[in-house]
């Protein structure tokens, strides 16, 4: 199902003849305060505000997201409307407003930045990546419930939204370091970020996050995502871990073949962390993969699918468990 719409305006690239050359250091308010930073529209900040009022009529708010079949598709979808019977009204209830606000900024977000002016920053992959966190995110609520299911996709749909910010804020030097950090660790990249702008990809998603006023709990997990123990209290902790978890999971999803053997053995590392059976973890990443593929096909992002690996048996014993590792390998 093809629901975006054929005629939408990418965002143009940012023009880069003015970024500095001798000092990158972000101003992150003087960069957000010059749109230069992801950021929603005045309409999807009008519906986000419509979200966030608290107002018992929802009336203006559900016209909003009927105009915008992107939103409404993905709304019912996180509902689990699959029937034409069904309303809009219930889809939003089951949702809830806050989960709804996030799904707009993320999708207006994703239309804007199809393309963008960074040029070894691969949006594409950006976005099917992030909808793969998000899949993987969801589905592990039914052993891991910290937030109500579609609160948990939003959670992994935004988590790595600071790549995106540092990508426009300085899309010049940040294409240079990629391409100098290509091979090199998750760790050297992250330290090469901070000594040039002051940000990481962790901490501007951070900032972001709280710019956007989705929670102190929510920002702190995502600074922490790539080192959990750092967190300062348990609800965070546990919810850095949960956002590890999910992104290892989309790192295979988008693996080649090679790479991934590692990524399996880092995500059963993470799990037993999270006290998370081997085996229902399978199950997990297999009902993920098929809802990301749904959601990348919806979402015009089906060009970088991979082959899709073997499916994990719904009952699985240890050696069948250990068979589907090595499938994926």
């Amino acid at each position: 199902m093809n629901i975006m719409n054929p005629n939408r305006r990418l965002a143009k690239p940012e023009p880069v003849s003015g970024e500095p050359h001798m000092n990158d250091l972000i101003d992150f308010a003087e960069l957000k305060a010059a749109g230069l930073l992801p950021g929603p529209t005045r309409e999807t900040l009008e519906l986000m505000q419509l979200c966030q009022s608290g107002d018992e009529d929802t009336a203006p708010l559900l016209t909003r997201i009927a105009a915008s079949p992107a939103l409404e598709y993905a709304l019912r979808t996180l509902a689990g409307q699959h029937g034409a019977d069904t309303t809009l009204s219930a889809a939003l209830q089951q949702v809830g407003t806050f989960a709804a606000s996030q799904l707009a900024l993320a999708l207006d977000l994703l239309g804007q930045y199809r393309r963008g002016a960074c040029a070894d920053f691969n949006y594409q992959r950006h976005w099917s990546r992030a909808f793969a966190m998000a899949c993987a995110a969801e589905a592990l609520t039914a052993e891991i419930p910290l937030a109500p299911r579609p609160e948990q996709f939003c959670q992994g749909l935004l988590a790595g939204i600071g790549n995106l910010g540092l990508a426009c804020a300085r899309p010049r030097s940040y294409a240079k370091l990629l391409r100098e950090c290509r091979d090199s660790p998750a760790a050297t990249l992250l330290h090469r970020e901070s000594t040039l702008y002051g940000y990481s990809h962790l901490s501007m998603g951070a900032a972001l996050l709280r710019s956007w006023r989705l929670g102190h709990t929510y920002s702190d997990a995502v600074l922490c995502q790539e080192a959990p123990h750092l967190a300062t209290d348990r609800d965070t902790r546990q919810l850095a871990r949960l956002l590890q978890l999910a992104s290892c999971i989309a790192d295979l999803y988008l693996a080649q073949p090679g790479e991934r053997k590692s990524l399996v053995a880092d995500m059963a590392d993470i799990s037993n962390r999270l006290q998370l059976d081997n085996r229902v973890l399978l199950g997990i990443v297999d009902v993920a993969n098929d809802h990301w593929r749904q959601w990348c096909t919806a979402l015009e992002l089906q060009e970088l699918l991979p082959p899709a690996m073997p499916l994990a048996p719904v009952a699985l014993t240890p050696a069948a468990s250990t068979a589907f590792i090595a499938a994926v390998q």
